[in-house]
């Protein structure tokens, strides 16, 4: 019951002033600045934004809560709260591995085709140079 209410009064908040509601999810970051320069240039966009943030974090939250991976990162959101569902970093690497396995871990945190992020010979003009690739 306190979830509900908790959702109702965010969606309340949203709707009177968004920023303020960003502000209590995501905390003093770039998606409140994002979502202050959407409310000072046009109001609807920033409850578009606003809503958009509360339904995701609201979302992965009931995703954590039933022991499943929230999912990665979200175009548009930069919190870490809001992306985790309100759970740690810990906790979320747990769910992953709980979701995917010990051996996606290994996957997750290295390039699929072997390549180093440094790289002399495998690209570019093959001077022997560094470059730096993602």
């Amino acid at each position: 019951m306190r979830g509900l209410i908790y959702r109702i009064t965010l969606f309340t908040i949203n709707i009177l002033f968004p920023p303020l509601s960003v502000l209590l999810l995501c905390g003093p970051n770039w998606d409140l600045v994002l979502n202050c320069s959407l409310f000072l240039l046009a109001i609807i966009p920033s409850h578009i934004h606003g809503l958009y943030i509360s339904c995701t974090y609201f979302h992965r939250r009931r995703k954590v809560k039933k022991g499943v991976y929230p999912g990665g990162s979200k175009p548009m959101i930069k919190s870490k709260n809001v992306i985790n569902g309100g759970a740690s970093d810990v906790e979320v690497e747990r769910l992953y591995l709980k979701t995917f396995g010990r051996d996606a871990a290994s996957r997750r945190y290295s390039h699929p085709q072997g390549y180093s992020r440094y790289s002399d010979t495998s690209y570019g003009a093959g001077d022997g140079s560094r470059k730096y690739y993602s």
